[in-house]
């Protein structure tokens, strides 16, 4: 176990223990929500909390961000309870404990993986033009799947991706289609592959600060 403790803004009220976790740990990150094994973060024991030591460092208490450009988003966590809280980017859970990025006079809230996506890039999906971030509604152009709110769109082609999938080096194979459980099941499977590939594309693109990008590479695996 590693020694040295810190005060931190997403548990305000305890202080952490700087932690070595084994490569056996089934902790995860509250910030970034994911695996801690092998790696090092601070834990609060009385709480079960637990952040690596990357996102400990670069996730700061304010932000802006072009998603919601009308007022900073605030650090703040999830309360113990919440039944139904999730991202307005990707629309996927935030769960209780964990951290979010939130406009209390708007009721917007952003996983802090979410806010490190460009507002615009260029996709090897659909190199000829740039793709902007947009609020929208439609299927994906690549996988076919229903999209979320916010997703990348070419405003010349009306080309549009998940993010995602915006975001791979290749087209992801299947379909959109639905059949019951089973095409539940592989509709789960897809959304991981996504989540993996948007890591992958967050290490290999986005300029961050300090070891976050080891991080994301354990976030792929």
């Amino acid at each position: 176990m590693a020694t040295g403790q810190r005060w931190h803004l997403a548990h305000p009220q305890h202080m952490l223990l700087k932690t070595q976790y084994d490569s056996t740990s089934r902790h995860s990150c509250d910030i970034c929500c994911d695996k801690l094994s092998g790696l090092i973060g601070y834990r609060c024991n009385a709480c079960d909390f637990d952040i690596h030591e990357e996102c400990a460092d670069y996730f700061k208490e304010t932000i802006s961000f072009f998603a919601h450009p009308w007022h900073t988003l605030t650090a703040s966590t999830i309360p113990d309870g919440t039944i139904k809280w999730s991202c307005d980017i990707c629309r996927e859970s935030c769960p209780a404990g964990t951290l979010v990025y939130r406009c209390t006079q708007c009721g917007f809230d952003v996983h802090p993986m979410c806010t490190l996506f460009p507002q615009t890039f260029r996709s090897p999906l659909h190199p000829q033009h740039d793709l902007n971030m947009v609020p929208s509604w439609g299927g994906c152009s690549s996988c076919q799947e229903d999209l979320p709110v916010w997703h990348y769109h070419c405003g010349i082609c009306a080309y549009k991706l998940h993010i995602e999938c915006a975001t791979s080096d290749a087209a992801p194979s299947g379909s959109g289609s639905s059949h019951g459980a089973v095409d539940d099941q592989n509709a789960a499977v897809a959304r991981e592959s996504r989540r993996h590939r948007a890591a992958k594309f967050l290490v290999n693109t986005v300029s961050v600060a300090g070891n976050l990008a080891s991080v994301f590479s354990a976030f792929q695996g």
